[in-house]
Formats: C-alpha cells, sequence, structure tokens
C-alpha cells in the first residue's frame, strides 16, 4: 500500500503536459454542516477542544559515550500530566548517527545487512538497538539512564556532530501512544556548528495526520534522517557505500525518497514504464508509483520551509536533490543535463545561482517558476458593487424580479478590464441561501433539474449561469469603471429568504519564458492562439507561454424576503482549511480549469439538486445511476477515496464529440489516499460545523436531501425513471460510511452495518447530538493542530 496517499487523480478542462498534479476535482466545503447563522439559526456555540496531551513524552537530557565507548543517554519519562512515568510496558529503539566532516547527512553508527528474498542481493542499511539489549540506570523522579550495548569503533571521530535519537511506544488499553525525541552533542564537547534541519515534522504534517512509517512508531523528520542517509558504512571493509533497498536497488535516502515519493506520478522514469518501488517487511512490494501531489510540486517551499536550513533547496543545491525529481539526468555521462558530466556537488550551484528575480533562469527559484504565478501577470481581480433589482432598483430583488448585477474587474494596479477583454466571464444565480437548490427560474411551473444533451452547461435550473465576454452583454463603464447584467432568468414566483450570485473567469496571460515544458498552455482562442495548427502539441515555432489566470470568485447576497441578506452557511474556508494542502486555488492548485477557487462559490452549483445526469453516457437503452454532486456528499467521498465500502466512485467530466455521438469520461475517485487523516472533521471543517445541533447545519431548517436518478439512454435522449432523495443527515454520515444500509425512499438506515439497527433521520439526533456519548464530535478524533500531530495515539485491534 502507498504509505503517502495514493493517486488523485485529474479532472479539469486542461492539464499542464509537464505539471498535471493532481488537477482534483475537489474543493472541500459544506462537507457535513454548517455553522450557526445560515441556513436556519438557532442552536449553540460548540467551544474549542482542549488541547490533546501524550501520554507517553520522551525527553533526552544528555548523552555522552563512555570510556567503553557505548553511548550514554539521560532522559526524562512523563505522562499527559507531565508527571514521571517508569519505564514498565514501555517499548524503547535507540539510534546514534554522526555528520562527517565535510558532510551534511547524518551516518548511522549501527547497521544491518538486508538481503532481498526476491533477489537475493544484499545491501548494508542503518539500524537500531532495542532497549532489551541495553541497561537502564532509574535516577528518580522519571528520569532514567540508557546505555547502548553497541559500542562505537575504536578511532570515531569524538569532535564531530552525533546525534542520538529514540523511539518509543506504549499501549494504554485501546491506545498505543508513540514519543521521539533526538539530542545533539559533540562527544569532545564544544559547541555544535554542524546540523541536518531541513525540513520540520510540524510541516509535514499540514496534510499528514501524521506522518508516521515503520509501524507508526517513527513520526519525526529528525529522527527519520539519522538513518535514511543516501550513504553508509559498511562495517566489514570501512569504505562508504549507497544505502540502497536491496530489492529494487533504489536508495533509501531521504532527500531522494522523499522528493521521488512526492512526485512519483510524474517522474520520467515512471513515465517511461519504470515503477517506483520498495521491497518492504515480509516481502510487500510498496508501489508508490501513483503517488501524486495535491498541489503544484515546484512549490517547494510547501516542504522546505521553517527550519533554520529550509533555504538549501535553493542556495546548496546538489545531484541528489534535483536528481531524485528529474531522475532522468544523469550525472556521470551528462545525459540530459545542460551542465554536462558533474562527479560531485561542487560546480552545482556555479550555474544554479541564487535568485535575483529573473523567472525561468536556471536558478533553483527560477527554474521552478509556476507560470500562473509570474510576476509578469497584470492580475484579474472581481467585484461585485450589488445586486438591485432590474425593475425598481432596489436592493430586494422580490419573486418575479430579475436581478440586476453591477460588477467590475481591474488588474493589481487597478485598471480597468473589459468583460469583452476576458477570455471567459460568467455571472451564476442561485437562490435561496439557506439550501441552494433547483428553482423554477423561468416561470414555466417546471423544474428541469439538468440537461441531459448539454454536458457543457449541466444545470438545468439547479443554478443560473450567464456568459458576459460577449459583446452586448454588459452596459458600462460608468464613471466608476463599473459595468453592469441583467439576468434574463427571474427571481422564482414563489421564492423567499435571500439570493446569491457569484463571478467567475480568466484571462489568457502572456508570461516570457514559459513554454509547454514549463506548464504554459496555448490559451487564446485562433486566431491568435500559439497553437498555430490546433494539435495541442508545441510544435517547431510555435511557443507556448500563455496562461490563464482566473480572478478570484466573489459571492455577493441579496434579499428576496428578508429584511437584509442572509449568507449561506459556511462549512470550510478554502484559505484557512484547503490550502494547506492544495495550496492557493487557480495558482497552485486547478478545479474546472481554474476558474473555480472558492468553497463559497461552489455551493452555488454543487447544491443538493445536482448530479450526474447530464455528463453520463451508458450504452443505448442501458439504465444507470447518478451520483449526487452535492457538495456535502461528494467532497466527503472523494476525500475517503480509497476506503469507501462501494467501489468504483464515478464523476465525469464533459463527454467529447456532439451528442449523442459521445463518449463518456468517467474518473474513478475511488483511488484517492487522503494524506491526512479522516475522522479528524476538523481538517477540513470550520470550528462546529461537523456536529449536530438542532437548527444548524444539516439539521437547520430547510436543508434539503441529496438527489440522484435513475435514467434510461435512447438514442438521443436521457429519460428518468426514478428520482431519489437522500436525508441531509443520511446522506452525509453514509458519505464516509457508505456500508450504512439505506432504506430506498432515503429516510432511514435499515440497521446493514449500523449498530443501533434501523434509525429513521430523525432519530439520529437521539444518540448523535452534540455533547452526548455517541454525539459526531466524540465518535471522530479530536481535532489536532500540525504541530500537535506527531502525538496523535494509535488504534489498537
Amino acid at each position: 500500500m502507498i504509505t503517502i496517499f495514493q493517486r488523485f487523480l485529474k479532472c479539469s478542462f486542461y492539464f499542464s503536459p509537464l505539471f498535471n498534479l493532481v488537477f482534483l476535482f475537489i474543493i472541500s466545503f459544506g462537507l457535513i454542516g454548517g455553522c450557526g447563522g445560515g441556513g436556519g439559526g438557532g442552536g449553540g456555540v460548540v467551544p474549542p477542544p482542549e488541547v490533546t496531551a501524550n501520554k507517553l513524552n520522551v525527553e533526552i537530557l544528555d548523552a555522552t559515550i563512555s570510556p567503553d565507548r557505548n553511548p550514554i543517554v539521560t532522559f526524562r519519562l512523563t505522562d499527559d500530566e507531565g508527571d514521571p512515568i517508569g519505564t514498565d510496558g514501555v517499548s524503547m529503539n535507540w539510534i546514534i548517527s554522526r555528520i562527517e566532516r565535510g558532510k551534511s547527512e547524518y551516518i548511522d553508527y549501527i547497521t544491518r545487512v538486508q538481503t532481498s528474498p526476491t533477489t537475493g542481493e544484499s545491501a548494508v542499511q542503518a539500524g537500531s538497538e532495542s532497549s532489551s539489549d541495553g541497561s537502564f540506570q532509574n535516577l528518580g523522579n522519571g528520569i532514567f539512564t540508557y546505555t547502548f550495548n553497541f559500542a562505537l569503533p575504536e578511532g570515531f571521530d569524538s569532535n564531530i556532530t552525533h546525534t542520538v535519537g529514540v523511539y518509543a511506544t506504549k499501549t494504554i488499553g485501546s491506545q498505543r501512544f508513540v514519543s521521539n525525541a533526538t539530542f545533539d552533542f559533540i562527544p569532545a564537547g564544544g559547541q555544535i556548528s554542524t546540523v541536518r534541519d531541513i525540513v520540520r515534522i510540524e510541516t509535514c504534517n499540514t496534510c499528514h495526520d501524521p506522518l508516521e512509517a515503520h509501524g507508526g512508531a517513527r513520526r519525526d523528520v529528525k529522527l527519520c534522517v539519522l538513518c535514511h542517509s543516501t550513504e553508509i558504512e559498511d562495517p566489514s571493509s570501512g569504505e562508504i557505500v549507497e544505502q540502497i533497498d536491496p530489492g529494487t536497488g533504489n536508495n533509501i535516502g531521504f532527500e531522494i525518497m522523499i522528493h521521488k515519493i512526492h512526485y512519483a506520478e510524474e517522474l520520467p522514469s515512471v513515465q517511461a514504464g519504470i515503477p517506483y518501488q520498495f521491497e518492504a517487511f515480509m516481502d510487500q512490494i510498496l508501489d508508490f508509483s501513483h503517488v501524486a501531489f495535491p498541489q503544484d510540486a515546484r512549490n517547494c517551499t510547501k516542504c522546505h520551509t521553517g527550519a533554520t536550513q529550509s533555504d538549501n533547496f535553493k542556495n546548496n543545491p546538489t545531484r541528489n536533490a534535483c536528481g531524485s525529481c528529474h531522475d532522468d539526468v544523469n550525472f556521470v555521462s551528462g545525459t540530459n543535463h545542460g551542465g554536462g558530466i558533474q562527479l560531485d556537488d561542487n560546480n552545482c550551484s556555479g550555474c544554479h545561482i541564487t535568485f535575483f528575480g529573473k523567472e525561468f533562469d536556471l536558478s533553483v527559484e527560477g527554474s521552478h517558476t509556476i507560470p500562473v504565478k509570474s510576476a509578469q501577470i497584470a492580475g484579474v481581480n472581481f467585484e461585485i458593487v450589488r445586486v438591485e433589482s432590474a425593475e425598481t432598483g432596489a436592493p430586494t430583488v422580490k419573486p418575479g424580479e430579475h436581478p440586476k448585477v453591477t460588477f467590475n474587474i481591474t488588474t493589481d494596479l487597478g485598471e480597468t478590464i473589459q468583460p469583452t477583454d476576458m477570455n471567459f466571464l460568467r455571472l451564476t444565480l442561485a437562490v435561496p441561501t439557506r439550501e441552494y437548490s433547483g428553482q423554477d427560474y423561468n416561470g414555466d411551473g417546471e423544474i428541469v433539474s439538468g440537461d441531459p444533451t448539454s454536458p457543457w452547461t449541466p444545470g438545468g435550473e439547479n443554478y443560473i449561469q450567464a456568459t458576459l465576454n460577449v459583446p452586448g452583454a454588459t452596459e458600462g463603464p460608468d464613471a466608476d469603471g463599473n459595468f453592469t447584467h441583467t439576468f434574463t432568468a427571474m427571481v422564482p414566483n414563489d421564492a423567499s429568504g435571500s439570493g446569491a450570485v457569484g463571478i467567475e473567469g480568466y484571462k489568457c496571460a502572456t508570461v516570457q519564458g514559459a513554454n509547454q515544458r514549463r506548464g504554459g498552455i496555448a490559451c487564446s482562442s485562433p486566431p491568435n492562439s500559439p497553437d498555430l495548427n490546433g494539435n495541442g502539441i508545441e510544435d517547431v515555432g510555435e511557443v507556448f507561454n500563455e496562461v490563464r489566470f482566473a480572478g478570484h470568485n466573489v459571492v455577493s447576497y441579496f434579499p428576496i424576503t428578508d429584511e437584509e441578506a442572509v449568507p449561506r452557511r459556511m462549512a470550510v474556508d478554502t484559505s484557512t482549511k484547503c490550502i494547506a494542502c492544495h495550496g492557493v486555488f487557480s495558482r497552485d492548485f486547478s478545479v474546472h480549469g481554474s476558474i473555480r477557487n472558492d468553497s463559497e462559490y461552489c455551493a452555488l452549483c454543487h447544491n443538493p439538486s445536482h448530479d450526474t445526469l447530464s455528463r453520463q453516457l451508458p450504452a443505448v437503452g442501458e439504465t444507470a445511476l447518478t451520483n449526487s454532486l452535492d457538495f456535502k456528499v461528494f467532497i466527503h467521498k472523494i476525500h475517503t477515496g480509497e476506503d469507501l465500502t462501494k467501489q468504483p466512485y464515478l464523476l465525469y467530466s464533459p463527454p467529447g464529440g456532439t451528442f449523442p455521438n459521445q463518449s463518456e469520461r468517467a474518473v474513478n475517485f475511488g483511488e484517492v489516499r487522503y494524506p491526512g487523516n479522516t475522522a479528524d472533521c476538523e481538517a477540513c471543517h470550520l470550528r462546529g460545523t461537523n456536529v449536530l445541533i438542532p437548527g444548524t447545519g444539516v439539521l437547520g431548517d430547510d436543508v434539503l436531501p441529496s438527489t440522484n436518478h435513475e435514467f434510461v439512454r435512447g438514442f438521443n435522449t436521457k429519460t428518468i425513471t426514478e428520482t431519489f432523495f437522500t436525508q441531509p443527515v443520511i446522506s452525509v454520515c453514509t458519505s464516509c460510511h457508505d456500508s450504512l444500509g439505506v432504506s430506498a425512499d432515503g429516510e432511514a438506515l435499515t440497521g446493514e452495518g449500523h449498530a443501533a439497527g434501523p434509525q429513521a433521520e430523525g432519530d439520529c439526533v437521539n444518540c448523535h447530538i452534540a455533547g452526548e456519548p455517541l454525539g459526531v464530535e466524540e465518535v471522530h478524533l479530536p481535532p489536532l493542530l500540525p504541530e500537535e500531530r506527531i502525538i496523535r495515539p494509535q488504534p489498537v485491534d
């Protein structure tokens, strides 16, 4: 199994040919419920959680080397209250490593010979010493010494940096607690000047929850690098040799292995058909070939930040670090390396100089420029100034009236952008904010759930969109640079509450220095397109140096029958939650061709009425069942991914061709592995929005069931044979816990997989209401900050 995350499949309208890193059709919004204030008020405020404390804490206080060259470590053991504890029931393994003179990574003293059962090859690898091999002395008050059984070799260098490390576990009840600790010292005494501190575990744990390996006992990067070095000393010969996995020949050094794992799907070697694998314990093959980074991998500072040597990636480039991602470069032969043969790292910084602001140059920062984040781009900024009634000019748009939207578009310098100068520009209208859903926007007495013959405009009357970058679509600008558009759709005659209008769009921008290999595209339409022959490939004489630069989505609310506009409930904030793994939407991560980048906007379309009807394309005569595209359903399912019981989990890109001569393009999100822990709801949710409180969230007034359809495809038609509704609480809970049986009417659990047996949705709160022993918050994991996740206990089966 892959230990980081399975493939984050791509479902975007455009992919960068080189860096199509996880354009996952995913934005986290409305996952389980909403916060008080929108969607039906009432309910209490959930207090912040207490900080979780570890019941096992190891702190190394000192380290020395005995006259017999045995390392002696003084350490303290405490519980979650800070009280001292003994060593009974605590399993510990110890490591001691050093940084040789003129080197930058550790070499472990303790080694083992690992023989592959597959290849029969052997290799020297770093190891550790079990505490059962050494001896303890109890100094009292939770302080002990541990004396290694292992002795350092004669003539060891006592004037260089040494580091001892320990990984410890203790099982208490149904939980296994883990603690890692390290301590730097110079055996001969003196000030430590050489360290290895490039990446911090709290940075890793902004996505992982927690990052752990080898059964979960090894969790701190400081500990990992003590063993995972690119080289190791062969004790039989005293020679420094490459540290490899003998089953595959792959180097297990941290800087090589971690880069390759995170970039695996895009590695040139993997693209050429060579899987990236390791042979693990019990002959298990770990295949990382389908791992994809959840944002653009050129964003080096996603990982390289916060440590004393975080800037090493740009200031001290090495063959190991660079060649780990660019693994089609052979520094020995010079193949694919513009600098030719390089047998050491001495000349790397001579060409790959410090970055002075020149994008796409040979500096590490410059060569990793993400085109859509280029400083050359003028920027696109949206503002919706107001929404008013086209009939009365009042801020309230009453039922039967038409929303008139005043907006502006500016560059980062405040210069006005004409709507017709945008390459794509659209407004979206949705009502009501208490729960967006299909409405009778044209007043014909019928609500069309989706247009099955038009996969590019699948909304039907689930929402309304208006294209603005065509002549005559807008009026203006006025003296303030504002434009107006009046929807042809009206606020439905039976509408109440409040409504919302949002804006999306992009402008093609030229980025000098970009090309298709670097992630540039042919964005402009003919005859201005850089793709002169229209084949999507940057041929000789063509330079794909454009990007789609999208403005940040903006949503504005207006009253219909409310006195003041009431916004939709918010369960997730893209800028504080999704950004942790995905980075900035439309810059580091793309959905829908980059035009949608705010969860508040996504909810306008991804409402309970919306499903995959228009984009599914079974064979003529076949019956198919759609999947809901309600955010509180499909986002849970995407993140649960490979842990879903019902597989595959298919969503759909727009079919190619013209209806009915189209081909279905299904995307299996059942292959996604979430790098965090899905039981920590607050990794995505705003505080308190994942719990059941009457009157709020999915228990709010007028929150609607999610919808899906059964339909039969004719030659050029799709006929809906049945419509299914799944009540909000059931649809949300079964989006992760999909082994639970649900009644045909979506009103109750059948009892299958449910300990309490059959249960109507209205009775769920009897057990799962906030504050009860089986409340949603109580049966999921307590939320932890990235810096706290290292201590999250493991469940014991």
